[in-house]
């Protein structure tokens, strides 16, 4: 049996200890050649799975060969900080999400966020479906799981006045308790969790957290200050082979199962199906469907920032359009 999928979700810890001290020794990223082709990498947030089949469908296809790029991706998972890996010139891209780029910029760390895959945020909370949860409100008196220090609990615990009203337990990535307890809420992500609660008998419901005034982008392709300046032509390379391969990867999904089952043997094609049909209109839908796959707009990017900073997790003014470049978009 395929292990559960762990939620993915950002947290609002400081970096480990010297980690944003060594930002400032970082000089300009050298990526090797080999001939014509830029040898470049990049780490996913999590285990090779639907999520970033655009990225795997651009391998496959040979768009980043045809631009230049020789991309290597990397799987992430637990205990590969992806961040640690952008910022310490291991990896070139690196897949956080728009909190992450401000409460690192917060903390002196250049990130800057390129390409959204995520116009809406597939973060979930998961009930039963015969306790008739349909709003955030409702979860007052109940139980919930969520990872510690997430941001989205905390808004959502303010905005519909929980503190106190529920009972907060760290979650720990497995269903197991979840399904025994038909009273308990877990975080999920969309794409995931309800396909595993479903095969294990249980009638999952989610509220999608986007849908509480949350809404930041996710699966955010992320890179450095230093590396966009100097490397302006392999980011925007990169950009448009990974747009063009999640246009392919969404009009034909199980096309590019093989290529993933093979970096993730514990993928199943039944799973892929649901997961991408998930996610289609996750990816294609809001701005991406008047402006293309990956965009990101000034508003959405001012409303995250404000609401961090109004949960006081940012210590520091920011300049909100320094954590994002639309520059090397491409212009539909």
């Amino acid at each position: 049996m395929k292990q559960v999928h762990m939620t993915r979700t950002f947290k609002t810890v400081a970096l480990p200890l010297g980690l944003a001290a060594l930002i400032g020794t970082l000089g300009a990223q050298t990526t090797a050649q080999s001939g014509a082709m830029i040898k470049v990498s990049m780490v996913l947030n999590w285990f090779p799975e639907p999520e970033a089949g655009g990225f795997y469908a651009a391998v496959k296809d040979g768009l980043y060969k045809a631009r230049g790029l020789d991309l290597s991706i990397v799987s992430g998972g637990p205990g590969v900080a992806g961040q640690a890996l952008l910022v310490s010139n291991r990896v070139q891209f690196a897949t956080l999400d728009s909190p992450t780029v401000l409460l690192g910029r917060d903390q002196g760390i250049p990130l800057v966020g390129i390409f959204s895959t995520f116009q809406t945020f597939p973060q979930g909370l998961m009930s039963h479906e015969e306790q008739a949860i349909t709003s955030f409100g409702d979860l007052a008196g109940r139980t919930v799981a969520v990872s510690p220090g997430a941001a989205y609990w905390e808004y959502i615990e303010k905005k519909y006045n929980l503190a106190g009203k529920v009972q907060v337990l760290n979650y720990n990535g497995q269903l197991a308790d979840w399904q025994r307890d038909k009273a308990r809420v877990t975080q999920n992500y969309v794409t995931s969790e309800p396909y595993y609660a479903i095969k294990a008998g249980s009638k999952p419901k989610t509220l999608l957290v986007a849908n509480s005034g949350f809404n930041p982008y996710g699966n955010l392709m992320t890179v450095t200050e230093d590396y966009l300046k100097n490397n302006p032509k392999t980011v925007q390379a990169f950009i448009e082979a990974s747009q063009e391969g999640w246009r392919r990867y969404l009009a034909n999904p199980s096309k590019y199962n093989d290529v993933m089952m093979e970096a993730n043997k514990e993928l199943t094609p039944e799973y892929m199906t649901y997961a991408a049909a998930a996610e289609k209109q996750l990816i294609a839908g809001g701005d991406a469907g008047k402006y293309g796959i990956g965009y990101m707009s000034d508003a959405r990017w001012k409303t995250v920032y404000t609401q961090l900073s109004d949960l006081k997790l940012l210590k520091n003014p920011l300049d909100v359009k320094t954590a994002y470049s639309m520059t090397l978009f491409p212009k539909k």
